[in-house]
């Protein structure tokens, strides 16, 4: 993007930002969770963003998620690039994608689909790092996965059938999904910094989740 130094110019001597340039990122939904993560994430670091999602936009998405009324009835990865003012973001209009990205972000509402992206990531051998946002109204949970710990987040995979569904009216809310998408990115920084140093410099955590009732993070 031509216009990214001026734009981000606060932050371009981060030990993170030039060299993210040459990221590509794999973002897989943009409802709730994705769309929030996208707009930190392209106003932060300077990579190309592969953004996957066959939804198109409703009504009860625009209280929560990053849209527009004048967008209701369009494809939700179509009304990304209308939203966030940056040129490197490349939309999939489908369910789930066979792309494979050494970085990959999940922000799946379904375990189904987090499964079949999370089974993809692994057989890559490039991989690096995939973050799986998981978001209620007023709690969320993200786990981070690297190479090494696999088998430790297979242990959180489990069926859809198996959770029961809150209420239709309070399923999201717009604070908390700004919060997870707030800490989707700050994990990717953390983990890029420490990338780009050769160093442990910032921590990079399993799991982190936040209960919002009582303002309690916690991190594993």
């Amino acid at each position: 993007m031509k216009d990214i130094d001026g734009i981000n110019g606060r932050f371009k001597d981060a030990p993170w930002y030039a060299e993210s340039k040459n990221e590509k990122i794999l973002l897989t939904g943009v409802g709730g969770i994705g769309s929030n993560a996208l707009y930190c994430l392209a106003k932060t670091i300077p990579a190309k963003y592969y953004i996957v999602d066959n939804d198109v936009v409703d009504l009860h998405n625009i209280g929560t998620q990053f849209y527009r009324k004048s967008q209701i009835g369009m494809a939700k990865v179509s009304a990304c690039l209308q939203n966030i003012d940056y040129d490197d973001i490349f939309p999939i209009k489908k369910l789930v994608t066979d792309e494979q990205k050494p970085i990959t972000i999940m922000g799946f509402d379904n375990m189904e689909a987090r499964k079949l992206i999370f089974n993809n990531w692994k057989s890559n051998p490039d991989r690096e790092i995939l973050i799986d946002g998981r978001l209620r109204a007023s709690y969320y949970e993200i786990f981070t996965v690297t190479k090494g710990n696999e088998d430790e987040y297979e242990k959180t995979l489990f069926d859809s059938s198996e959770v029961s569904d809150g209420p239709c009216t309070f399923k999201q809310t717009a604070y908390c999904a700004m919060l997870i998408g707030a800490r989707i990115t700050n994990i990717l920084v953390n983990y890029l910094t420490n990338k780009y140093s050769n160093e442990d410099i910032c921590v990079v955590p399993f799991k982190v989740s936040e209960l919002c009732e009582i303002i309690n993070v916690e991190i594993v």
